[in-house]
């Protein structure tokens, strides 16, 4: 999806302005598209979330209490359509692409003295439900749409054994971990996108 990287930025930005903006926080790490990354250690496989810059290099990101919080984002799907939109009274075909997301939050429940299931219904309700016209405009986009669509799973086991297959298990009693799902559905012209 173009821009996708950025619109999880925006994502993130909006949160820690809304939802992760007190003290118990501070330090966060916000990071935006991870991708499940497999590697060799020894005789086995493993795999873990990372974020993945343009000449491949992996960042992982870890179960680690260094940090107060951390999320971030794995694209879990992504569908086309072709349609048409009335652009000042011309009919323009453009794409419409919807990602299916995960936002996954990682955190110690000592320091950010919250339930878990108030944290994501607060992640929830402040996802920002579209980009202002300034950011349409930078990310030449026509239209963009962020929805929280209902599935939350909040069983840190669950989520952890779906985003890492480790030797060694990283939760600690503490430990949070939940992820959110989530659409972005975006409108960009066929011309504006390629792979120059």
């Amino acid at each position: 999806m173009p821009k996708l990287t950025e619109i999880t930025t925006i994502i993130n930005t909006a949160l820690e302005a809304n939802v992760f903006n007190t003290s118990r926080f501070q330090g966060a790490k916000y990071n935006a598209v991870a991708e499940l990354v497999k590697e060799k250690q020894g005789d086995t496989i493993i795999s873990r979330p990372c974020t993945v810059d343009d000449d491949g290099e992996c960042t992982g990101v870890s179960v680690d209490d260094t940090y107060p919080m951390q999320l971030y984002h794995r694209v879990i799907g992504l569908s086309y359509n072709e349609t048409a939109i009335d652009n000042f009274g011309e009919p323009v075909t453009v794409i419409k692409e919807t990602a299916t997301m995960a936002l996954v939050f990682i955190s110690d429940r000592s320091r950010v003295e919250k339930r878990t299931d108030e944290l994501m219904a607060a992640v929830a309700v402040n996802l920002p439900a579209t980009l202002t016209n300034a950011e349409l405009a930078t990310l030449d986009l026509y239209d963009c749409q962020i929805r929280a669509t209902g599935q939350c799973v909040i069983d840190a086991e669950v989520v952890y054994n779906r985003e890492y297959n480790l030797p060694e298990y990283y939760l600690k009693p503490n430990s949070v971990m939940c992820s959110l799902n989530y659409t972005i559905e975006t409108i960009y012209s066929r011309k504006c996108f390629g792979l120059c």
